[in-house]
């Protein structure tokens, strides 16, 4: 008895270790079975028992049907082709948009799917965030919390450069109000702390070139006290300046406001020096002007940046928006939607910031080491403020606070005249990554530039023809709905009921209409479909209408170039845009697009499986804000936010390069001793050529 117990576990613990390695063999080769490999597998077995391992009566599969269209939500297939030798923007789109399309219906568990890779500076751990849904055995209720994560996509509220931010959304109309007063203020100081800096730099140039009285040298009442209460001046004008530096640094953060007020208070103390100690004012003059310039460039900044900000959220605080601009996987595309999440993301943190957050520790360290061993190498322990202040002010780069400021304050006063708005440099970064945009027929020819030129009818009722027509031109969605459904009701007549609609790579669909198979589409849509057409036909834009194989009406349509869509191709062109054409109607190609504007701006003109998918999509995450009809805002919101990105980062890499430079020259000459090159006016002059090379591009960021 005992050893039949024996023998049964040993042969259940067989069974069990045979069933785990087949399930982990199975596990691995899913994806890899065909009927090849079950029929091996299988075989021997199934002609033990007198069963047939030949597949009988199988075919190859039909081709794939025409696009077919129930209620405009059935998803198309296309036919398979042969893979091309290479790989064209249009195959690049055609398969991003179809992978996103079946990425829905993805039948692999979530644990097999590749995590998302972030970027280099995330300060987050790399994790999965594309699970489509839950383990079995890990479904439950959800939190009230996990619930809105849901709703809320990581991907778009997390910030570039930062953490979540899990705030809530707040008030566009509140922020306008908010940041307006404060660049009003910060403008207020910035203006006084100009002039005063004015008033300074004025006594030093005639101090410069001898054009000052013999006194005003030789008395240092008059050659440091003025300056020394002039500088104070300034440092009360930017307190804030002074208070969010402060803030910044106790939350480990270095920024330019901290480098400014730290060269203030190294001028001020080593003016006070030289007032008080004459051998000290033998050495060098202080640095005291030029430091008030770096603070009065800070104030500007920010007064810029405010301002552009309140342009923003008081386009924004208007309501709900007529269209949003989000990212889609054919680019960037105008969509209906929720402003929701627009005021968080244009309040976030730009490039040029972060990148100086990461930089200027380094380099603030570095001036403070430079100028103790140029004193220690000198032996001059009087001249140690003086170090640090002309490495302070070297490595102070006027172009750091207006690096994002500036261009953004520029493009938001052109966005306002055009009633859009920018989610500020992530919004503008996320449009720009794609570098394509969507375009609809709408976009292309707006209400009003497409009319009919003409129609002829071959042997049915003008009634029956119109409704047919209409019927067709109202299921395609396209942009010719407008203009039969006008025509629809002139003429009295109503839709008809239209089955089993299907979109046509040549240019057409196809429906049942009371059980009469229509066709509408372009002439070579309907040769194709084997319709007997006119000799004599001469139609460049035309509509045509067949039923049951016959030819029954000829719509002549006439489309007129709109002059704001002539200058947004144009612009698209200039700044190396792609525009893909995602259009209904099948008139609508890069060919007709050069026609009517003389260029088709390097359209990509998409198969018709991709061309429906992109739009019909609706949006998701608002980076930009359109509360105005036509191509031309959305244009600029590309064009715009292309350039800005460009601006910024170029901005920052030249003022950052610039800063590094200057800290090595500055540190070379205070150890050398070089005190008649370093000088407030030569210092100016260095500082100027720097800015203006750095900033040249935010100066015409808005010229486009």
């Amino acid at each position: 008895m005992d050893h039949n117990k024996e023998w049964e576990f040993e042969q259940t613990l067989a069974e069990s270790e045979f069933l785990l390695r087949d399930a982990a063999r199975s596990a691995s080769d899913e994806a890899d079975l065909t009927l090849e490999s079950i029929l091996a597998e299988f075989g021997s077995a199934a002609s033990d028992e007198g069963m047939s391992t030949e597949p009988e009566g199988i075919e190859p599969p039909a081709p794939c049907p025409p696009v077919q269209v129930d209620d405009g939500t059935k998803a198309p297939h296309d036919e398979p082709k042969d893979e091309p030798d290479t790989v064209s923007l249009q195959d690049v789109l055609e398969s991003t948009v179809q992978s996103v399309l079946d990425e829905g219906s993805a039948e692999e568990p979530p644990e097999l799917l590749p995590p998302r890779r972030r970027w280099l500076f995330s300060r987050k751990k790399m994790r999965d965030t594309e699970q489509l849904y839950a383990p079995a055995e890990q479904e439950r209720e959800e939190t009230p919390e996990e619930a809105e994560n849901v709703e809320e996509p990581e991907d778009f509220f997390t910030e570039d450069f930062g953490e979540r931010d899990d705030s809530p959304e707040p008030d566009a109309a509140s922020l306008a109000a908010d940041y307006r007063g404060d660049a009003r203020a910060g403008l207020r100081s910035a203006r006084a702390a100009l002039s005063v800096t004015a008033l300074s730099w004025c006594a030093l140039l005639l101090d410069h070139f001898a054009l000052m009285p013999a006194l005003f040298a030789e008395e240092r009442l008059l050659n440091c006290l003025p300056f020394f209460i002039l500088e104070l001046l300034v440092c009360v004008l930017g307190r804030d300046v002074f208070v969010y530096a402060f803030e910044q640094l106790r939350a480990r953060t270095v920024t330019y406001e901290l480098l400014s007020s730290l060269a203030c208070v190294v001028t001020l103390a080593d003016t006070a020096i030289d007032f008080f100690l004459p051998e000290r004012a033998a050495l060098a003059p202080p640095f005291h002007a030029v430091a008030m310039l770096g603070m009065t460039a800070a104030l500007y900044g920010r007064a810029l940046l405010f301002g552009a900000l309140y342009d923003t959220f008081r386009v924004a605080a208007v309501g709900e928006p007529d269209y949003l601009v989000t990212v889609t996987a054919g680019g960037a595309a105008k969509r209906r939607g929720s402003a929701r999440g627009f005021a968080r993301c244009a309040q976030r943190e730009d490039a040029a910031s972060h990148w100086q957050s990461v930089l200027l520790p380094v380099l603030l360290t570095a001036s403070l080491v430079f100028a103790a061993l140029a004193t220690l190498r000198r032996g001059e322990r009087l001249l140690f403020l003086w170090n640090w202040s002309v490495l302070l002010t070297a490595v102070n780069t006027l172009a750091f606070p207006l690096s994002y400021s500036l261009p953004l304050r520029r493009l938001t006063r052109r966005f306002v005249k055009s009633g859009s708005a920018l989610a500020g440099y992530v919004g503008a970064n996320r449009l720009r990554r794609s570098n394509c945009v969507i375009l609809t027929d709408t976009d292309l020819f707006p209400p009003g530039t497409v009319s009919l030129n003409g129609l002829k009818i071959y042997g049915e009722e003008s009634g029956k023809v119109i409704s047919y027509a209409a019927t067709m031109a109202h299921a395609s969605q396209s942009g010719l709905s407008r203009l039969f459904d006008t025509l629809l009701e002139s003429e009295g007549g109503k839709l008809e009921p239209l089955d089993d609609l299907s979109f046509y790579e040549e240019g057409g669909i196809s429906g049942l209409i009371h059980g009469e198979t229509v066709l509408f589409g372009t002439a070579a849509f309907c040769r194709k479909m084997h319709i007997a057409m006119p000799g004599a036909l001469n139609l460049k834009t035309g509509a045509f209408l067949a039923v049951d194989g016959s030819l029954i009406a000829v719509f002549a349509v006439k489309y007129l170039a709109a002059e704001n869509v002539d200058w947004a191709l144009h612009a698209l062109k200039r700044n190396r845009i792609t525009p893909v054409l995602a259009v209904r109607d099948a008139q609508l190609t890069p060919a007709l697009l050069k026609r009517k504007f003389g260029t088709d701006a390097r359209a990509v003109y998409p198969t018709v499986s991709t061309r429906l998918a992109l739009s019909e999509k609706d949006g998701e995450h608002p980076y930009a804000l359109l509360y105005r009809e036509g191509l031309m805002p959305f244009a600029e919101i590309a064009v715009g936010s292309k350039r800005l990105v460009h601006a910024v980062r170029m901005a920052a890499v030249l003022s950052l390069a610039s800063s590094a430079v200057s800290a090595l020259l500055a540190f070379y000459l205070t150890s050398v001793g070089a005190y008649s090159a370093l000088t407030p006016v030569s210092m100016l002059v260095y500082l100027l050529l720097w800015a203006l090379a750095a900033l040249i591009e935010g100066i015409w960021v808005d010229r486009y």
